[in-house]
């Protein structure tokens, strides 16, 4: 990653985005009802899931630490 502040803005932006849709999916699945839609449900949660967890990685291996963004999956901050 570049050192522009801009492209770490953007990252950080992606970073909140994909953590906002691995929410979402966790929201979804848990209230999906239809047996049809659980399998869905399920792939969702689980792509985004593994997208935020590898943009968190990204931000590690490029020394961004923003704890107010940068979060696992438990909601602690991503060391």
């Amino acid at each position: 990653m570049s050192e522009d502040p801009r492209d770490k803005i953007e990252f950080m932006a992606m970073i909140t985005e994909a953590r906002n849709e691995w929410l979402e999916a966790q929201n979804y699945f848990e209230n999906a009802s239809d047996p049809d839609l659980v399998d869905y449900a399920i792939y969702k949660l689980e792509a985004a899931k593994l997208r935020y967890m590898y943009l968190l990685k990204q931000a590690r291996i490029a020394g961004i630490n923003n704890e107010l963004v940068i979060q696992d999956e438990t909601g602690e901050t991503f060391n």
